[in-house]
């Protein structure tokens, strides 16, 4: 450790609305010496022909135009040294904003990132939406292990896009789940769950706006527990859970009829 709190690297993927808030968060109570930008194939921003399928142009294009405005914001933010958004536009800039190095890696599980993680000598290595199952050589490596946030209450909504499904099943109760990262996905001990309403939202950006808040509180709890060692965890019952991939053309129209919505 050092100055008393947890060494921590992050490893995430892109994103401008929610998770550098959390990052921001989580800096608050551990030094966050490492933020990657773990641009695997499974990430989101390789998705955009798939997306386009699922939700159709004209949501995607409305999706394409808050992005672009949060990439805008983000411009701005960084021209004003960060204190007119304070560096919550981009996950690039949160590092900026905490001090913290930026990386982009392609594959998080490559002999030389991990060699690159073992000099470094994390204490612990968090996850906010990585897009790679990291495998055991990189998940020996930090003394506490990895923690991953998980859009869903685990063990059910396991795998891809829990915001989709709970709006596909008509869900009223949502939340986060921190959990310990294994080599299966979304399969290790349960660390620290949050709940919260969702009976009220009509699209994935609503809904992931309260999940992912809740998934940035519940990771810094997790962190906090981790430091002063009274983190406790229980057995994620997989067998009597649910998994959901990624939707086929055919359930993602189903999803529309529905009149459920990106954003």
């Amino acid at each position: 450790m050092s100055n008393g709190k947890l060494k921590v690297i992050v490893l995430t993927q892109q994103d401008g609305f929610f998770i550098p808030t959390n990052i921001i968060k989580a800096s608050k109570v551990c030094e966050i010496v490492e933020v990657v930008d773990n641009r695997a194939k499974s990430s989101l921003d390789n998705k955009i022909s798939d997306m386009v399928k699922w939700f159709g142009f004209f949501q995607c294009a409305k999706m394409g135009f808050k992005t672009f405005w949060r990439k805008l914001q983000n411009a701005i933010d960084n021209a004003s040294g960060l204190t007119m958004y304070g560096g919550t536009c981009s996950i690039k800039s949160a590092a900026k904003k905490i001090g913290a190095e930026y990386k982009v890696v392609e594959n998080v599980n490559c002999e030389e990132y991990i060699a690159h993680v073992e000099k470094i000598n994390p204490d612990l290595i968090i996850s906010y939406s990585a897009p790679q199952v990291i495998k055991p050589k990189l998940l020996a490596v930090p003394k506490h292990g990895v923690l991953n946030v998980h859009g869903a209450l685990l063990p059910d909504y396991r795998g891809c896009l829990p915001s989709f499904w709970y709006l596909y099943n008509d869900e009223k109760l949502g939340g986060a789940t921190v959990h310990y990262m294994s080599a299966a996905i979304d399969d290790g001990d349960i660390c620290v769950q949050k709940s919260v309403d969702i009976s009220d939202c009509k699209n994935m950006f609503q809904l992931m706006g309260k999940t992912k808040l809740v998934g940035g509180e519940a990771m810094v709890e997790a962190i906090e527990r981790v430091a002063n060692g009274t983190l406790e965890s229980r057995k994620n019952d997989t067998e009597n859970g649910s998994y959901f991939s990624w939707p086929t053309v055919e359930q993602a129209k189903d999803f529309r009829k529905k009149g459920k919505k990106l954003c």
